[in-house]
């Protein structure tokens, strides 16, 4: 019962938390191809836009399935 509650709480931490990032990701491609940018950045983005972005979601679904876990541990308490 107690493991359950933690596993389904940092699941639902990682699921909000990857739509959250996902959305973000797709905010900032928009906002990146309406706004001209200066030269140098312009560049890093196209060559690493894909690894920034697959990095942004990770990290933000370790954190959300972090702070889900400890959520869940206040729930049983």
């Amino acid at each position: 019962m107690r493991g359950t509650v933690l596993v389904w709480s940092a699941l639902s931490g990682a699921v909000v938390a990857g739509i959250l990032a996902t959305l973000a990701v797709g905010a900032a491609a928009v906002v990146s191809s309406a706004l001209p940018l200066p030269d140098p950045l312009a560049r890093l983005l196209d060559r690493r836009g894909v690894v920034l972005a697959v990095t942004v979601v990770a990290v933000a679904l370790l954190i959300g399935a972090t702070l889900g876990y400890l959520e869940g541990r206040l729930k049983l308490k």
